[in-house]
């Protein structure tokens, strides 16, 4: 289903990129658009100009290929497509959120390379269930629907670890044991937090919450998460 999705979208845009430069070929002045944006390009790429010089001309060069771009029908219709496929990849994502139960044991005495257990994924479910990693700060980027990480299986390090997730849009859901010192650092668009029986709504800030027992615990985590539009709930087992 992943591979799927994968190819969907290359195949989606490969068929965008040509259908846009068939349509310059045909409207001539798309073409004296883009042509001209080329040629500040190259321009600002000259051996001996001034950096001023050729930031102003890289800048105009850029203006003029994507209002090129942007004038095509073919672009304006795969916007459209695109917005139609985010929507329904979010019902559906909503349905079926990503999940990321994270098993570890405690880290070995040597010097070897830790495996790595999550990949960052914008599509498609992500289950991590059954493997037993050494543990690793936790740094992913989803794109669109819910995530689940449960983090009940863990085997933290003495100290302080952290836990980085930055999404788009959905729902980030965080299971983390009772007695972990929590340094929570939550910023968003648009969205709500909830936090210990309590919910807040978030709009274009960020909050920062510690739990009463950060600072007696010895073992400690950071999560920072932000998003663009989406919740945020994390509940202590």
């Amino acid at each position: 289903m992943k591979k799927l999705e994968g190819s969907f979208i290359f195949l989606f845009l490969v068929l965008v990129a040509v259908g846009i430069a068939f349509e310059m070929l045909f409207r001539w002045e798309l073409l004296v658009l883009f042509a001209i944006g080329i040629c500040f390009l190259f321009t600002s790429r000259k051996e001996g100009i001034p950096k001023k010089k050729a930031r102003t001309r890289l800048f105009i060069a850029a203006v003029f290929i994507l209002i090129s771009v942007l004038l095509t029908a073919t672009f304006k219709i795969g916007l459209v497509v695109a917005g139609i496929f985010a929507v329904y990849y979010y019902i559906s994502r909503k349905r079926a959120p990503q999940l990321l139960m994270v098993k570890t044991k405690e880290t070995a005495e040597n010097n070897n390379p830790r495996n790595t257990f999550i990949r960052n994924q914008w599509f498609g479910n992500q289950r991590v269930l059954d493997v037993v990693y050494e543990w690793d700060d936790i740094n992913i980027q989803t794109g669109i629907g819910d995530t689940i990480i449960d983090l009940g299986n863990t085997v933290l390090p003495t100290g302080e670890s952290v836990v980085l997730i930055r999404s788009f849009s959905g729902k980030i859901r965080l299971l983390v044991p009772f007695d972990l010192g929590i340094c929570l650092e939550h910023s968003a668009i648009f969205g709500h937090l909830q936090y210990d029986k309590e919910s807040t709504i978030v709009q274009n800030d960020t909050i920062k919450i510690y739990s009463d027992n950060y600072e007696k615990a010895p073992r400690k985590v950071k999560i920072i998460t932000s998003v663009v539009l989406g919740d945020l709930e994390v509940i202590r087992l």
